[in-house]
């Protein structure tokens, strides 16, 4: 068994939890442009922005006409905080389970022969441990527990049997299957196809000379409820990093090096662990305001996870509290551009 595990609203949800103050309002998770003040697109847009027609990857100048200014917020993305609530909630999911791809930053493959039995502790785990709801989908393929956890969002979990799973496949509108995109679903319906189910109907011959061999075959195998899954390959990491929340808001540089001590055993555990060296050291800022800020430097020559970086930690930090007045409510450390040690346990 399958099962999909979609993280609900992701960025947006995360800046409800930093801004409990804002519940209920309209929050967008944006990619400013930087060109004028409205430039760029919505990331993610919370369920009473959705509910107005928000959604991903409208323009923000768009959005804003849509939301009250009295009752929405447009932040900016910050991928640091969104990096580290994924790969927390990354290590919940692998420590309970067989096989696991991180298919996004905040999607998982999973497969598991105690999928039904897992599902909802994975979930009711996620939720406890990270204050975050997520959407399970469970089915005999990947394909249906993709659509499962599609069908019961937000935070709702789904397990089909391989009955209910063709029934929701085969009586999907083309378009909202996962792989068929606009142009394909366009063309199905051009081909007289509205639902899966009437692909059936089309010639073999024609789906493959229309779409080609093997997207043809595909929509072919689909239609008479033939669903391959596969949980493919994850891409290689390439960077680790750990943050932390001080105890107060501070400028002080030695309570500064002192918490990032506490955090960089665990992030040079991995890099010995996985036998990497790294050339980029970063260290990184979350101001009072809540925006993240980073200070990186690069070595001429890869280091062993057990060097010392004392100097250029604090470098690094002198040069930001010189460059940025506010004060710091939260900082981390990042080690990447990486190298394989092939077997040693240091270069040296």
């Amino acid at each position: 068994m399958y099962l999909h595990i979609d993280m609900d609203y992701f960025f947006a949800q995360i800046e409800e939890k930093r801004r409990p103050m804002l519940k209920d309002k309209i929050i967008a998770v944006c990619v400013f442009s930087g060109r004028t003040e409205d430039s760029g697109v919505i990331s993610t847009v919370n369920y009473p922005g959705r509910a107005l027609g928000i959604k991903s990857g409208m323009p923000i100048a768009t959005a804003k006409k849509k939301a009250p200014p009295a009752d929405s917020i447009f932040l900016p993305v910050d991928r640091e905080a969104y990096t580290q609530a994924s790969m927390f909630i990354d290590g919940i999911i692998r420590k309970g389970c067989d096989k696991v791809v991180q298919a996004s930053i905040d999607e998982w493959h999973v497969e598991d022969s105690d999928a039904i039995q897992k599902a909802p502790k994975i979930k009711e785990e996620i939720e406890k441990k990270s204050g975050l709801t997520c959407s399970i989908g469970v089915a005999p393929s990947l394909l249906g527990a993709k659509m499962g956890a599609s069908k019961c969002k937000p935070d709702g979990l789904l397990i089909l049997d391989k009955e209910s799973e063709e029934k929701l496949i085969s009586g999907s509108d083309v378009e909202k299957v996962p792989g068929i995109g606009k142009k394909t679903g366009e063309a199905l319906r051009a081909l007289g196809a509205l639902k899966i189910q009437d692909i059936s109907k089309i010639d073999p011959g024609n789906l493959v000379e229309t779409f080609g061999r093997k997207t043809g075959s595909w929509l072919h195998e689909l239609s008479l409820g033939e669903y391959k899954s596969e949980l493919g390959e994850e891409k290689e990491q390439e960077e680790v990093s750990r943050i932390g929340t001080l105890k107060m808001k501070t400028r002080d540089s030695y309570i500064l090096l002192e918490k990032l001590s506490d955090l960089e055993p665990e992030a040079k555990e991995w890099l010995m662990e996985k036998k990497k060296s790294y050339k980029t050291l970063t260290i990184i800022f979350i101001t009072e305001d809540l925006r993240t800020h980073t200070k990186s430097t690069t070595f001429s020559h890869p280091l062993p996870w057990n060097s010392s970086t004392e100097a250029e930690k604090k470098k690094l930090i002198e040069e930001f509290l010189s460059e940025n007045p506010m004060m710091i409510r939260r900082i981390g450390i990042r080690f990447g551009n990486f190298l394989d040690l092939g077997g040693q346990t240091t270069l040296f």
